[in-house]
């Protein structure tokens, strides 16, 4: 099984638990380790003649063959505008820790330089 994280956005008049019955319908109640709502907001630029979305963001456990069922269920809901599905083990730079590294130092370089001829 792998890590997914799932970013929805639903029409702003519709209710948020839409897409939160969908991803649990899909994957299960007990695959799913994050689920927040995030925020209501202005969008860049207007989706379906609306100018507001909701946000929603889903971490969880579960097969490639269950993200492409959710992402078919998802296009079939008119709630549901638009939909990123992540893989976080395959996807590079994400759900890895940032190592706390110090600044590059930088080391003189002693060798002789060359004689120009």
């Amino acid at each position: 099984m792998n890590k997914y994280e799932i970013m929805m956005i639903l029409d702003p008049k519709a209710n948020p638990e839409i897409g939160f019955e969908l991803v649990e319908s899909v994957f299960g109640k007990e695959n799913i380790t994050k689920a927040e709502k995030l925020e209501n907001t202005t969008l860049a630029y207007p989706i379906k003649h609306s100018t507001q979305g909701i946000y929603l963001l889903i971490q969880l456990n579960g097969e490639a063959s269950l993200v492409a069922e959710f992402v078919r269920r998802s296009n079939i809901s008119k709630e549901i505008w638009r939909q990123l599905v992540i893989n976080l083990d395959s996807e590079k730079g994400y759900g890895k820790e940032r190592k706390n590294r110090s600044k590059k130092q930088f080391v003189q370089n002693d060798k002789p330089k060359r004689k120009a001829e």
